[in-house]
């Protein structure tokens, strides 16, 4: 593949990966009913919180290969042996605390106890494919990397299908989940993983600093990662608590809402290497800025027409008349991702120029919704409003946040890395 044209082309397979996943819970909302869906996407909601471990030690795992000679095996790099032990580690971790709170997740989520066990075991294998991932990744195997998500997304609609024929329901959906997940493992370290051996070499000695630098990645990491995830899966989790009989309706709008976050990620994925790149030039971080916010101008005509006019036509035709309900909530849900995009975008920037005290904004952020959501659930959509205020407040944060950064000490004279604590 062209060179020049390969970071347009990871961004085109983010968005059409995304659409896959949109349809399988299309598939979903033909095969199960009102209370069974509300219920699977509580479900995959806790997961997409849970995968948090995941995806940090899919960070550690990239952070660390990219560092070291892309020939050897993982367990020939520094700390290599402990990142092969490590997701294994997390796993069995993760699955006994989460059964140790079974109890109080079934109260919470009025679930039956079989789903909920095939999560647990969603999350664990989500773990193992991850650290695949951050092998991928590391070495730069970006295409082996979309395959292999790819190999999950199209595992799982093709399980759930044969699954739902059978007669499954709520079942169905985390089986399949769970089967997508184990195809993605076995790629996975097919791909990664086949020069490793069990007798293999130990590493080599460790870089000075590394651990160092490899527990902030982590922190960072884990900070971030938490706070993406819990903003798009916590409202879900309290409408399902609170407003059982509305839950499905309100997951409905909700997936239509998160196309914009989709749209917006694959976009950012495309700005992250200049992000990376440029983070300390001033002037070429602020034409990245703008540019950023050109796009958002024009995504928020596309808001405004697809939330008014497009999605709310479209529910009888992918989820049915049934459905129809989930209109009154799919405008809030467009413009509480579109805000949301706006935070994600500096986020991310904060990350890559190292501007740690970001991570406190987030932390705030996400303190100020929890309280929120406790003072006000009188109905669904206030949750929304909640959400809309709170990332309208960070967005505009952020937005005066980069006008100092970029300007501001311009004028005074002050060194950028004053302010990259």
């Amino acid at each position: 593949m062209n060179n020049r044209l390969r970071p347009l082309m990871f961004p085109l397979f983010n968005v059409l990966l995304n659409g896959f996943n949109f349809f399988f819970h299309i598939a979903a909302s033909w095969y199960l009913t009102g209370q069974a869906y509300g219920q699977a996407n509580a479900l995959l909601a806790l997961f997409a919180l849970l995968s948090v471990l995941g995806l940090s030690i899919q960070l550690l795992t990239a952070k660390l290969v990219s560092k070291g000679d892309h020939k050897l095996p993982l367990r020939s790099l520094p700390l290599g042996s402990l990142l092969l032990k490590a997701p294994l580690l997390l796993t069995v971790l993760a699955i006994v605390i989460l059964v140790v709170f079974h109890p109080l997740l079934r109260s919470l989520l009025g679930v039956e106890s079989g789903p909920l066990f095939m999560l647990y075991g969603l999350v664990g294998l989500h773990i193992l494919v991850s650290s695949c991932r951050g092998d991928l990744q590391g070495r730069e195997r970006m295409l082996a990397l979309n395959v292999n998500y790819y190999i999950e997304v199209l595992g799982k609609l093709g399980l759930f299908f044969v699954l739902a024929a059978l007669g499954l329901k709520l079942e169905a959906l985390l089986l399949a989940s769970c089967g997508g997940m184990l195809l993605s493992l076995l790629h996975g370290w097919i791909v990664s993983a086949r020069g490793l051996s069990l007798f293999s070499n130990r590493g080599e000695r460790v870089p000075s600093g590394l651990w160092k630098s490899l527990g902030q990645d982590f922190t960072d990491s884990l900070i971030t990662n938490l706070f993406i995830l819990f903003c798009i899966s916590i409202d879900m989790l309290y409408v399902q608590h609170y407003f059982p009989e509305q839950a499905s309706s309100y997951a409905i709008a909700l997936k239509y809402s998160q196309l914009v976050y989709y749209v917006s990620y694959s976009l950012i994925a495309a700005f992250i290497p200049k992000l990376g790149a440029h983070g300390h030039d001033r002037q070429a971080l602020g034409k990245l800025i703008a540019v950023y916010g050109g796009l958002m101008a024009v995504a928020a005509i596309c808001v405004y027409v697809g939330t008014t006019f497009v999605f709310p036509s479209s529910i009888p035709v992918l989820f049915g008349s049934s459905y129809q309900s989930a209109e009154a909530f799919i405008p809030w849900g467009g413009w509480v991702y579109w805000l949301f995009s706006i935070v994600l975008f500096f986020v991310h920037m904060h990350v890559l120029v190292g501007r740690r005290k970001s991570m406190f904004s987030l932390i705030a952020g996400a303190a100020a919704l929890l309280a929120a959501f406790h003072m006000a659930h009188n109905k669904p959509s206030d949750f929304l409003l909640s959400e809309l205020v709170v990332y309208g407040a960070m967005s505009l944060y952020f937005v005066v946040d980069a006008y100092f950064y970029l300007f501001k000490i311009k004028i005074r004279g002050d060194s950028p890395h004053e302010y990259n604590t």
